[in-house]
């Protein structure tokens, strides 16, 4: 009898791993594979976000306060780098209550982040300004990808690629909080635990109470004048636009903040990277070919004329009109030499031949970058310094780097192209943010030879990190007649201003300064603009 309940037993399929090992110690029990479907997946991301809908729910609504306290008319304020910080344990803790796990090697984003926070608090500059929350925006958005998906094979298309689809998949989600508040209210209901929840039935007398809080005031305000009067001026000392803007940027950042975690749930972006390298190479090695015969001719001139003949140039020419002609146009081949070789390198089968030709190429590219820079060199020494020549310089300074990174991936494919990237641009755009170019413009400028009139209102223009120049006696003798100069400026006495025209620029730079002192406070302090004050009051 108890051979006959063996054998039916052996007959019975297991379902549990455990009760099968205690039957049969001598045998291997092999359980069957869990189905790993992106469906799946995607069940078990919403099922914790609508189990922990108060949760997800509550702290959308807190960040969206504290979203607006940070930021709201306040571009580049002291709490910049907090809200910085803060923004980043939300997610990773959001992440934790969806079920995803934080990995140790998102580091490099999260310092790069943070310190274009604090760079924002530590300058004046607009374009810096603009670029940090673009830097910000962009690696944020990378790390949210790296820490839900598996990108160590992604490249630059495949994150473009992932980044619009999870923004496409936000504006499809927008509706989630009210279908996961409803999932989570039924499913309590299910449960029958006997715990009493106060959440919804606040909700509802939250509805319930606006409109008729809004009908009561209109009544007890037309029937004494004493109450109506009061509101009148309760209201009038409330700015009801800003009040309104402030109500509007808490929505917009509560629904936003919400919907990026219900994109992410649903996991929809593919982690797998097609390859594309279908096309045959002969046709890349003809365009190629073609390309680095002509790039091999200019490179032979460029080497005669401007490295090896002592920078001799055509008849007719001076320096600054040759470099005028030519370094935008080389900025612009060495772009295009950049996604040339990319282009190759991700669309055509491997071969020898391409291998060499794209070499030819990036070398070719290297010494259009050298002569670009000398170009560029060569025109400020001419025209003096500015923003954009500065960003010139540094866009050529990180082709350069990238293109030895390309070089390196056309004989090793498994080259981390895409890490190698971004960690060249991040790196030289956080030390270009760190180091005040306006200062350096205007020191550069003001210690070379006499300005022009063009030259001067561009000064006038620079952010208050170029204060520590301009400001200074011992820079810009200009300001050490600054009293006079604002008599003449108030006086209105415009033929004696004229005389002293040379100053106006320091003047109209001198009372940007003393606009930004008087309107800083606590909230919206910052670092460059209370130099600039020590300065005004020296």
């Amino acid at each position: 009898m108890e051979q006959t309940n063996h054998f039916q037993a052996m007959n019975q399929p297991q379902t549990n791993p455990q009760a099968a090992a205690q039957l049969y110690p001598n045998q291997i029990y092999q359980a069957a594979p869990m189905s790993s479907t992106k469906e799946n997946t995607d069940n078990i991301y919403t099922r914790n976000m609508k189990k922990n809908f108060p949760f997800f729910g509550l702290s959308s609504f807190f960040y969206a306060i504290f979203y607006t306290f940070c930021l709201y008319r306040n571009a580049s304020g002291i709490t910049y780098p907090f809200f910085v910080a803060g923004t980043l344990c939300y997610f990773f803790f959001s992440m934790s209550k969806l079920g995803v796990p934080y990995k140790k090697d998102s580091i490099f984003y999260i310092i790069s982040i943070l310190l274009l926070g604090i760079s924002n608090c530590m300058t004046g500059s607009p374009q810096i300004l603009l670029i940090n929350k673009l830097g910000i925006f962009l690696l944020s958005f990378i790390l949210i990808l790296h820490t839900v998906y598996n990108d160590n094979t992604w490249n630059l298309p495949k994150y473009v690629t992932a980044i619009c689809q999870t923004i496409g998949t936000c504006f499809i989600c927008l509706l989630r909080p009210f279908g996961d508040m409803i999932s989570y209210f039924d499913a309590q209901k299910q449960q029958k635990t006997g715990k009493k929840s106060y959440f919804l039935p606040v909700c509802i007398g939250i509805v319930i109470a606006i409109p008729l809080l809004f009908v009561m005031i209109l009544l007890l305000t037309s029937a004494d004048i004493v109450f109506a009067n009061m509101f009148q001026r309760f209201f009038e000392a409330i700015n009801i636009w800003q009040v309104t803007c402030i109500l509007f940027l808490i929505t917009a950042v509560f629904f936003s903040s919400y919907t990026i975690f219900a994109a992410l749930g649903k996991k929809n972006v593919t982690e797998e990277v097609t390859d594309k390298r279908i096309f045959d190479p002969i046709i890349a090695i003809v365009v190629t070919a073609a390309l680095s015969v002509l790039y091999l001719m200019f490179s032979i001139i460029q080497i005669i004329y401007l490295f090896i003949g002592n920078m001799q140039l055509p008849a007719g020419y001076t320096y600054a009109s040759y470099a005028r002609e030519g370094f935008f146009q080389l900025l612009t081949v060495c772009i295009l030499n950049l996604l040339l070789v990319l282009i190759c390198l991700y669309l055509f089968r491997d071969n020898m031949v391409l291998k060499i030709v794209l070499t030819i190429i990036s070398g070719c590219t290297y010494i259009m970058i050298l002569s670009s820079a000398l170009r560029m060199l060569m025109y400020i020494d001419r025209y003096h310094l500015t923003f954009k020549r500065i960003q010139v310089l540094w866009t050529l300074a990180v082709i350069f780097l990238l293109m030895s990174g390309v070089t390196i991936f056309i004989y090793h494919k498994k080259f981390p192209l895409f890490a190698y990237g971004m960690a060249v641009v991040t790196v030289f755009y956080i030390a270009l943010s760190f180091s005040h170019p306006d200062y350096w413009i205007a020191r550069y400028n003001l210690t070379h030879e006499a300005y022009t009139e063009s030259g001067r209102r561009y000064l006038a223009g620079l952010s208050s990190d170029a204060a520590p120049a301009i400001l200074n006696p011992q820079i810009n003798p200009d300001i050490t007649d600054i009293r006079t100069t604002l008599f003449l400026y108030n006086s209105s006495d415009y033929t004696e201003y004229k005389t002293q025209y040379n100053l106006f620029w320091t003047i109209d730079y001198y009372n940007r300064m003393e606009y930004h002192a008087d309107n800083m406070h606590l909230r919206n302090f910052n670092f460059s603009h209370y130099q600039a004050q020590n300065y005004l009051l020296d």
